[in-house]
C-alpha cells in the first residue's frame, strides 16, 4: 500500500480570498498564525523558489514542480 500526502497549488491560493487564507499557516518559532497577507507573501517566497505546489505537512518525497506532489511513502 502507498500512502500520498496532500498538497495546495500555490497559483491557486493565491487566487482564494482572504477569509479562507486566515490561519492557513503559522509561523515556526512563535506558534501565531500568519495574517491573509503573509501567507499571500509566504506563497509568493514558494513561486520565486519555484515551487509550483506545497505540501500540506510534513513530506520527504515531494515534487514541488507544476504536476508535482508526493511521490508516495510505502507502509
Amino acid at each position: 500500500m502507498t500512502t500520498y500526502h496532500m498538497h495546495i497549488e500555490v497559483r491557486g491560493a493565491l487566487k482564494w480570498p482572504k477569509s479562507r487564507l486566515k490561519g492557513m499557516f503559522r509561523n515556526k518559532e512563535t506558534g501565531k498564525h500568519l495574517t491573509p497577507d503573509e501567507v499571500r507573501e509566504l506563497l509568493m517566497d514558494h513561486l520565486t523558489e519555484g515551487h509550483e505546489c506545497i505540501p500540506c505537512g510534513p513530506c520527504d518525497n515531494f515534487n514541488h514542480g507544476k504536476d508535482g506532489g508526493c511521490m508516495g511513502h510505502n507502509a
